[in-house]
């Protein structure tokens, strides 16, 4: 029976899951489009200066990170099926007016609403898993959705590359609009899944409002997405902190920055799916979390070095540590499913997923503040001093992760930290988890992708719940600044 089990669960995904997880590449593939234009677009066709963009791109960070937990709790009513296929349609009807949008309070608006939609993706797509697959597939099958998500904005970045070099306006505007026809597409093929229990995709009954927020009192779950957030700084450390390093050191190639966004991206794909073997509870992710921190520290140990030994073989410790950072990246990725999945109740896990998101969120806000500070001001002691806190994050959420839960709710059909209750019956069809920040989510929520999931549970039976993003927050494998992150790209 287990070795039965164990074959189902590391089986080709069919049915619903393959369904969704073209629908994760597809969204992918169009954010690579997108996320290596952005910048261009808005400055070149647009005619907006650098200092509107950024304002932009701030206001429309922080309304989206605003706007999580309010479309979870929608969602949990809703169902992600729906609200998945209205967040992919507002995208590309968005994004059809963003060529009209060249007067800034236009801009402001088209853009906030976008990363409103771009960030809700990436845990409305895990959630999506969730409720689709078995609770043994789940993080697998999100492991296996990361991995196609990387793979779609890798090939959407070499595209629009490619299609850049006449450098004419209407290249810029083709490339919009074809993200808007990749989320058309996406949402089509999440309005076709159909699973044997696809009542629980469109939502549930209504909760009492003070259940709708028990995530707020749930003290176990907030203390791991703080851990989780510090542990995922390796998503700063990849986007800011190496290149920081790199361009203060004169002995370092510059074109060293782009190799380390190809080497993270070439492991990540390849191994991904491997590193969510054996992850599935709770415990489980927090040893995963544990991992990662220990080696993004080692990473850190390694890129400290760097500014002391002889170019030849500075460039080889440089690539080392990203390849630990990477590794590091993909457990912290297993974990933070696991542990969003295990502990949320089944009928709030959207606003569960997307309090769990706030942690990746912030993280985006902190990090690029603490990364600078330490790598810049510090230097080589900067990157052991980030070394020893991520570490600590780790062992910590090793602990959290083993604690006992809060007690249930009376009269509710799940509560955070719960074990004892049944699993849902595993899905015939394995699925992965979706696009982040193909944010998701690429887009996370990129969380990720978007950055990126399907037989859902009868209502009294308690499931495991999916982690926000990203989605993913997917992570891209672009050069791009990661001012691009405002918008797309969310690395969970």
């Amino acid at each position: 029976m287990a070795q039965a089990a164990e074959r189902a669960r590391r089986g080709r995904p069919r049915g619903a899951a393959a369904v969704l997880l073209v629908a994760v590449f597809v969204d992918a593939l169009g954010s690579g489009l997108y996320m290596a234009v952005s910048v261009v677009f808005f400055t070149r066709y647009l005619h907006l200066g650098g200092g509107q963009v950024g304002v932009g791109l701030s206001v429309a960070g922080a309304v989206s990170l605003l706007s999580l937990v309010p479309i979870g709790l929608l969602a949990d009513r809703a169902g992600p099926r729906r609200m998945l296929i209205a967040a992919h349609l507002a995208r590309a009807a968005l994004l059809t007016c963003c060529p009209f949008a060249s007067a800034f309070p236009a801009f402001l608006c088209v853009i906030s609403l976008l990363a409103v939609a771009d960030r809700a993706a990436s845990p409305l797509v895990q959630g999506l898993f969730g409720t689709a697959v078995g609770k043994e597939q789940r993080v697998r099958a999100m492991g296996r959705a990361r991995s196609l998500q990387n793979l779609g904005l890798a090939l959407g970045g070499l595209a629009a590359g490619a299609a850049m070099v006449p450098d004419r306006d209407g290249v810029y505007v083709g490339i919009v609009y074809a993200n808007s026809v990749s989320f058309v597409v996406a949402a089509a093929l999440v309005a076709r899944l159909r699973t044997t229990a696809a009542a629980a995709l469109d939502g549930g009954r209504p909760m009492p409002w003070k259940r709708r927020f028990s995530v707020f009192r749930d003290r176990r779950f907030a203390l791991l997405t703080g851990l989780n957030s510090l542990v995922s700084l390796h998503v700063t450390v990849l986007t800011a902190g190496v290149p920081l390093w790199v361009l203060a050191h004169d002995r370092l190639p510059r074109a060293a920055i782009a190799w380390t966004l190809v080497l993270n991206t070439v492991v990540v794909v390849l191994f991904q799916v491997r590193a969510t073997r054996g992850i599935e509870s709770a415990g489980d992710g927090g040893r995963a979390l544990r991992r990662s921190g220990l080696l993004l520290a080692v990473g850190c140990g390694g890129l400290a070095v760097t500014g002391a030994v002889p170019t030849p073989f500075a460039v080889a410790l440089l690539l080392g540590a990203v390849a630990f950072q990477a590794f590091a990246e993909m457990h912290q990725q297993a974990g933070a499913w696991a542990i969003s999945y295990d502990l949320a109740p089944e009928d709030s896990r959207q606003v569960y997923l997307a309090f769990f998101g706030l942690g990746n969120a912030a993280r985006n806000t902190y990090g690029p503040l603490v990364v600078t500070f330490l790598v810049v001001r510090q230097g080589a002691v900067g990157w052991l001093l980030l070394g020893t806190l991520v570490l600590a994050a780790g062992a910590w959420s090793a602990r959290a992760g083993l604690s006992a839960g809060p007690p249930p709710v009376a009269g509710s059909a799940g509560s955070a930290g719960e074990t004892a209750a049944p699993a849902a019956a595993p899905s015939a069809d394995p699925a992965l988890p979706p696009s982040a920040d193909p944010a998701a989510a690429p887009s996370a929520t990129r969380g990720a992708a978007p950055h990126a999931d399907p037989v859902p549970a009868p209502s009294a039976t308690r499931v495991a719940a999916p982690s926000a993003d990203p989605a993913a927050a997917p992570h891209a494998p672009s050069s791009v600044s990661h001012v691009q992150g405002g918008i797309r790209g969310h690395r969970s």
